[in-house]
C-alpha cells in the first residue's frame, strides 16, 4: 500500500470528478436532441390530437384546453423577437391551460414550461397544422 493512498482527494482529482459529469450531461444533451429531430410515428388516423387542437386561427382564439402548433408571428420586430425568445418559434406545439377573464392574460404550456401572454401578444401568433405548407 503507498502512503498516498489515505490522503484525501487532491484538487486535480476533483476536477476530473467534474469534467465526467460534463461529459454525461453532454451525452445525455446529445441524446434528448436526437430524440427531439427524430420523425415522429403516429398509429392513430388524421392528427392523433382529438377535437381540442385548432388550426388556421390566432392564439388569443384559443379556449382553456385547446391545442395548436405555431406556424407564424406577426407584428413588429421587437414584439416577434419578444415572443421568439420565450420559446414560441414555428413549428412549436403549444396548449392553453386557463384564460383570465374580462380578456386578461391567456397562460399557455410550452416547451414544458407555463407562460402567460397578453391577449394582444396572442393575437400575434398565428396557429396552423404542423402537415401544411405555405
Amino acid at each position: 500500500m503507498h502512503p498516498s493512498d489515505n490522503r484525501p482527494h487532491c484538487k486535480t482529482r476533483n476536477l476530473l470528478d467534474w469534467l465526467r459529469g460534463q461529459k454525461q450531461q453532454a451525452q445525455f444533451a446529445q441524446s434528448a436532441q436526437a430524440a427531439l429531430d427524430a420523425p415522429e410515428t403516429e398509429s392513430a388516423p388524421g392528427n392523433g390530437r382529438g377535437t381540442l387542437y385548432r388550426a388556421g386561427m390566432t392564439l388569443a382564439e384559443l379556449k382553456p384546453g385547446e391545442c395548436g402548433t405555431v406556424r407564424r408571428l406577426l407584428g413588429a420586430t421587437q414584439g416577434r423577437l419578444r415572443l421568439l425568445e420565450m420559446g414560441l418559434t414555428p413549428g412549436v406545439h403549444i396548449k392553453v391551460i386557463r384564460a383570465a377573464a374580462f380578456g386578461g392574460p391567456l397562460d399557455i404550456l410550452v416547451r414544458g414550461y407555463q407562460l402567460s401572454l397578453r391577449r394582444d401578444e396572442a393575437a400575434s401568433v398565428w396557429l396552423d397544422d404542423e402537415d401544411s405548407e405555405r
